[in-house]
């Protein structure tokens, strides 16, 4: 029996690795033909992933970030206007120029649409859902946008899932290789090849797989694949929409029979509860009529299970909106009660109200919205944040009209405020809005860096107006700040690193961090100063100059001091010019925090 099998391995073998790798080519094949401008994005995506990767430097890398999504959202919009093309029976040279104008328009939008955190997402998250929408606006059927959005979800991701089986697969043999021949692949090795299946293969692969019938119906009676959804709907999803909004009905009781405010966390929860309600309204569309008990109950509430918790949502994120302002976060709360609460005021409107492609629309075309004009998540809270900030702390400049923001002599609970509205605003991109309202010199600056070192720009302001003074204060055994504006005499310097921070912790390289910095990086080593810039590295002892500052500057008020300025020097002849803004010591007169604007010489560095 044995004997018998043994030949029949390798042809297997070959011959399922053969059915993938045609697979493969056919779907790259037919994506290339049928998405040609969604493919060039698509590879220019994975090209510039690998550099990445592979380390090479770009010119401003905060900027590869927004390129990588200005590319994915070119993909996804050329995408849905040729499925929508297609659709229509539109002639193919039409239908690739309008994917390609609307890949720019869509690209454009996004590269140079805005900075905030929720810019990226909004926009990428509104092209992507409307991919299968883009084919049934103004035609074709619920159950037909039905169908294809079921075939498209799976073609997505079997292709997605085949591609992951097989790199993990050939890394196994890899591995396999470097263990008993002792030779393989490096680890930047298996970032490019993961890099690259998910970045270039996954995505033409997927894109192959995308249904080219725009009329079909689902079998729901002979399908299997139907089938496993319907068993899904009926006997998971439903039952626990059900038990949620039970849930919330019955923490809506309590509230109003014991008069407290909701927690804080009931918008989050009420807009887990909406989006999962109106999905399962979504997909269980074609079982309504037919399906097991729980379907047919939730068919006939799901409108109505929405009201109490809706209203429960608005009334909390209205009471944190009234109390401290719009956030990203509470708009985003915000525009999910609001999409769930115009998908039920359409239901009654003949025609469209029952409509599933509505349903799914309202949601996607309100997230797109978020991501600019003057309704925008950035405009709002920009606008809520800085207006609060300026109520509070606003002072009327003397013989002037103009009012300057100070929070000098406020109590910790001020700053507290302060400095969580500054952080609303940097994640919103909306610094440069207190810009009118800073003193001169506070302005050039956050100008200065919002223009050149944006990620520094926080760090700025909360210095500029002492928001985090007291707190950092109260931390320290010994030290000093010095927040007074003053001047720095660069002569003989040609570069400025500023609002550096060092401490004995380096810097974080992670591209999505807060406190990444770009630039010379500095730490802390024992008595020394280090200074990196490339592949430079460099020690510049502290412990000498930091001795010979006046001991008058370590009681001084910090509004009335202006930061000193030391030269520092290193062994190898590199030199350096601080002004030392904050400096905390700790019991032994190490130097542990030290926050300051540096001055030195490109060619220095080079």
């Amino acid at each position: 029996m044995n004997t018998d099998s043994e030949p029949d391995r390798s042809p297997h073998w070959r011959g399922w690795a053969g059915r993938f790798a045609g697979s493969l080519a056919h779907g790259t094949e037919t994506a290339l033909l049928r998405f040609p401008v969604a493919c060039v994005c698509v590879c220019l995506f994975a090209l510039f992933s690998n550099m990445a990767v592979a380390g090479v430097e770009f010119p401003d890398p905060r900027r590869l970030v927004w390129l990588l999504a200005a590319l994915f959202g070119a993909a996804a919009a050329a995408v849905a206007i040729t499925l929508a093309a297609e659709a229509r029976g539109w002639r193919r040279p039409v239908s690739q120029a309008l994917a390609l104008v609307v890949a720019l328009a869509a690209g454009a939008a996004l590269y140079w649409g805005g900075r905030a955190d929720s810019h990226l997402p909004a926009l990428t998250s509104a092209l992507t859902l409307a991919i299968p929408l883009a084919p049934y606006v103004g035609r074709g059927g619920p159950g037909r946008f039905w169908t294809f959005a079921l075939w498209a979800a799976v073609g997505v991701g079997l292709a997605f899932l085949s591609v992951l089986l097989f790199v993990l697969g050939l890394s196994a043999i890899f591995e396999m290789i470097r263990f008993l021949f002792e030779l393989g692949l490096s680890s930047s090795d298996y970032e490019h090849i993961y890099t690259t299946a998910f970045t270039l293969v996954g995505p033409l692969f997927a894109l192959g797989r995308l249904p080219r019938d725009f009329q079909e119906h689902a079998e729901l009676a002979e399908d299997r694949l139907v089938g496993g959804v319907r068993l899904l709907v009926d006997w998971v999803a439903a039952p626990l929409a059900l038990a949620t909004a039970v849930i919330l009905h019955l923490y809506a009781a309590k509230i109003a029979v014991t008069g407290t405010l909701p927690k804080n966390e009931i918008g989050w929860i009420v807009t887990f509860y909406a989006l999962l309600v109106l999905a399962l309204r979504i997909a269980a569309e074609p079982f309504l009529a037919g399906g097991a008990l729980p379907t047919r109950l939730f068919a006939r509430l799901w409108h109505v299970s929405l009201v109490v918790p809706l209203a429960l949502g608005a009334l909390g994120i209205g009471i944190r909106i009234g109390a401290e302002g719009v956030t990203l976060e509470r708009y985003y709360v915000a525009l999910a009660v609001f999409a769930a609460a115009l998908v039920l005021l359409v239901q009654p409107v003949p025609r469209i109200g029952r409509d599933i492609r509505v349903m799914a629309a309202i949601p996607v075309v309100l997230l797109a919205l978020s991501a600019f004009g003057p309704w925008g998540a950035s405009s709002l809270v920009g606008r809520s944040q800085a207006g609060r900030i300026v109520a509070e702390f606003g002072q009327r400049v003397p013989g002037t009209d103009s009012i300057a923001v100070r929070a000098g002599g406020r109590g910790p609970e001020a700053q507290i405020r302060l400095r969580s509205r500054l952080f609303a605003l940097d994640a919103a991109g909306r610094l440069g809005d207190l810009t009118p309202y800073l003193e001169p010199e506070l302005a050039e600056r956050l100008q200065t860096a919002l223009r050149s070192e944006p990620g520094q720009a926080i760090a700025l302001v909360n210095e500029g107006l002492g928001a985090d003074v007291s707190a950092w204060a109260q931390a320290r055994p010994r030290g000093f700040a010095a927040l007074k504006p003053g001047e720095i005499d660069a002569g003989g310097y040609d570069r400025v690193a500023i609002a550096r921070i060092a401490t004995a912790d380096p810097p974080s390289e992670d591209a999505s961090s807060r406190t990444r910095v770009e630039g010379m990086i500095f730490t802390l080593e024992g008595d020394d100063l280090v200074a990196a810039r490339a592949d430079a590295r460099d020690r510049f002892p502290l412990a000498a100059v930091i001795a010979a500052l006046p001991p008058g500057l370590f009681t001084a008020d910090a509004r009335e001091t202006a930061p000193p300025v030391v030269d520092l020097s290193s062994k190898d002849g590199r030199s350096l010019r601080l002004a030392i803004r904050r400096l905390a010591q700790d019991d032994d007169g190490a130097v542990s925090f030290l926050e300051f604007d540096a001055c030195y010489r490109l060619s220095e560095w080079r």
